[in-house]
């Protein structure tokens, strides 16, 4: 005759593992939530190569956001620097545009950017329309101190081409030569200068030469 095996117990074994499990998840969000971090933006018209800490530089581009976590209870350097448009001969345009901070936090977020204003000076970035028939070479500041030749060439029918940043002050002035010698050029750029990324953009037509 047969012998009937006595009722099975449930086992708790796989209800309390899954339990251990979930508060682990718990913990771990919860410590990675509460981490300090960093939240990064660059609100120029062109990249940045961007430096948080000992890594390595990264490329962050025009409008764009990334976020970093901070070492809790130490510090940090965030460096950055323009990613300099280059001219048809591989020359770098405009002028050298960095930043950098020191960065500490034990709890919450950091919110650091890369701007054309509010450091040791100003810069905008003229984007040049050519609505001549010539090719256009254009001059930043041209007749005060520190005006810089862009080094490049805008072709005809070209629109908002960037051509790097540059000092801004009041009495600013952007002037471009055609191949004749004819020159065109806007002036007291300064309070036109409005846009968060430091842009203005600029039409020259064949009226406009002089």
């Amino acid at each position: 005759m047969p012998v009937a095996r006595g009722r099975r117990r449930p086992s708790r074994a796989a209800p309390l593992t899954a339990l251990a499990v979930l508060l682990v998840g718990v913990a771990l969000a919860g410590y990675f939530l509460s981490r300090p971090k960093l939240i990064f933006t660059n609100t120029l018209v062109a990249p940045i190569w961007l430096t948080v800490g000992q890594a390595r530089p990264v490329l962050l581009g025009a409008g764009s956001t990334q976020h970093f976590g901070i070492p809790g209870g130490s510090s940090m350097v965030v460096q950055w620097n323009l990613a300099r448009p280059l001219s048809a001969n591989e020359r770098p345009m405009g002028e050298e545009l960095r930043g950098s901070a020191v960065v500490r936090a034990s709890r919450g977020t950091v919110t650091q950017r890369a701007s054309a204003r509010g450091g040791e000076a100003d810069y905008f970035a003229p984007l040049i329309t050519n609505a001549t028939g010539e090719v256009l070479r254009a001059t930043v500041n041209a007749g005060l101190e520190g005006a810089v030749d862009c080094g490049c060439g805008v072709r005809p029918g070209a629109r908002r081409v960037f051509i790097g940043y540059y000092r801004l002050y009041q009495n600013s002035t952007v002037r471009v030569r055609d191949v004749t010698g004819r020159t065109a050029t806007f002036q007291k750029l300064g309070p036109q200068v409005s846009s968060a990324d430091g842009t203005i953009g600029l039409r020259f037509e064949s009226k406009d030469f002089r």
